[in-house]
């Protein structure tokens, strides 16, 4: 799973300030992603509550590696940055 994070100024937020948390995740031939706001716990983006989700299914492994693609590529021209891995202690 990919989980990309977005921060911004939102002068309609009482917080001024505007987290979003999106997820994407290839498996075979489906492509779910989940997004949805999020806070920040121990200096990491964490859902705020219960993420949306959608599923797509294409015919073919290829044209959904390609869809997978496309919607980063998406995200990251938004300013969505790439969440890094936590380090195993």
């Amino acid at each position: 799973m990919k989980i990309f994070f977005y921060m911004d100024r939102n002068p309609n937020n009482k917080s001024g300030v505007s987290w979003k948390m999106w997820k994407i995740e290839r498996s075979g031939r489906e492509v779910t992603v989940w997004w949805g706001p999020a806070i920040i716990v121990r200096r990491r983006p964490t859902p705020a509550n219960t993420l949306q989700t959608k599923t797509w299914r294409f015919r073919t492994d290829e044209r959904a590696k390609e869809a997978e693609q496309d919607r980063i590529r998406e995200k990251l021209s938004k300013g969505y940055k790439r969440m890094a891995r936590r380090r195993s202690s």
